[in-house]
């Protein structure tokens, strides 16, 4: 592995681009230093190699923007946006200034689509590959956090997009079908998050709001736990959001039930709310509806997979 001077000096020329908005001191100090005002989001995360991503299919920069789009969608589930990023990593004795620069670039090809910058970070030496982000972000002037306990009887449910793919896009890796779908491929190693749909929430009447990383039974049910209510899910209403149809067919082709995918599969990172109001013309998709009671529910359908567990998968 290339000296730690090599790489902080390869990581510098990276992420020393032009300060981000508060940055006072940046990379390069024993801390950065920003300035902040109104409410901040603090979001952390931690990826383990061969628990949450796998080299033999993913990319240094696969891995590195994936793992980043994780933690800004948390952010951005709390109603804010994201400012900046703090990364650390312990890498692999076969890393050199070439694999920390791959990696780095991926995760800040990421985090600019939000317009956030990495400030600083830590690195050491490990026998898997392991990658700790942390992001701060703010919530505009005036706003308050869009959290998962406040939705109510009589709210409709939304989603940003089909969930599902990428559990399909793994699937698909495992059985070396790759060229099948490679739209769910891509999804499964970087996924691409639709950043502006979750930005159009805020001020708008959401009752709820949570990323779909751990599925959509699950984390509807992390909604309906904290809001104390119910949560229907209308399977005819899924089959309506554009790519079911394909989805559904290249499950059938791996013997695969669709509803697992939807319903069990993660990593998807749609965002998932709540509201008494239409929200398609911002681009979401209703999927049900908030009952009396404390369950989540799946209407017309019948899935055996109902969760996803980073603890226990191998991806």
């Amino acid at each position: 592995m290339a000296s730690e001077s090599e790489l902080i000096a390869a990581l510098s020329a990276i992420f020393s681009s032009a300060p981000s908005a508060g940055e006072v001191v940046g990379i390069g100090d024993d801390g950065a230093v920003v300035s902040a005002s109104g409410l901040q989001v603090l979001c952390a995360d931690m990826a383990v190699e061969g628990v949450h991503f796998n080299r033999k299919w993913s990319s240094l920069y696969e891995i590195g923007g994936k793992i980043t789009a994780a933690n800004l969608a948390d952010v951005y589930a709390m109603g804010g946006e994201p400012e900046h990023l703090l990364v650390s990593a312990g890498l692999t004795s076969d890393f050199g200034v070439a694999e920390v620069e791959e990696l780095a670039q991926g995760i800040r090809d990421e985090a600019s689509l939000c317009g956030a910058y990495v400030v600083g970070g830590d690195l050491s030496s490990s026998k898997e590959l392991v990658i700790a982000i942390s992001v701060v972000g703010s919530i505009k002037e005036g706003k308050k956090p869009i959290r998962r306990s406040c939705a109510k009887v009589g709210d409709h449910i939304y989603i940003s997009g089909l969930p599902g793919l990428s559990a399909l896009g793994l699937e698909l890796i495992k059985d070396g079908c790759e060229s099948g779908y490679p739209i769910a491929v891509k999804q499964h190693k970087k996924p691409i998050l639709d950043y502006s749909k979750a930005q159009s929430l805020v001020g708008k009447n959401i009752s709820s709001l949570i990323d779909t990383s751990d599925g959509l039974y699950t984390d509807a049910g992390h909604i309906a736990e904290a809001s104390h209510a119910g949560m229907v899910l209308d399977a005819d209403l899924i089959k309506k959001i554009p790519g079911f149809d394909e989805l559904e067919n290249n499950a059938s082709e791996l013997e695969i039930e669709v509803w697992d995918l939807v319903f069990g599969g993660g990593e998807d990172h749609r965002f998932l709310c709540t509201s008494p109001d239409d929200l398609s013309a911002l681009g979401f998709y209703r999927i049900g509806d908030v009952v009396k009671g404390s369950e989540v529910t799946v209407k017309g359908a019948s899935p055996t997979k109902k969760g996803w567990s980073h603890r226990f998968k191998n991806s």
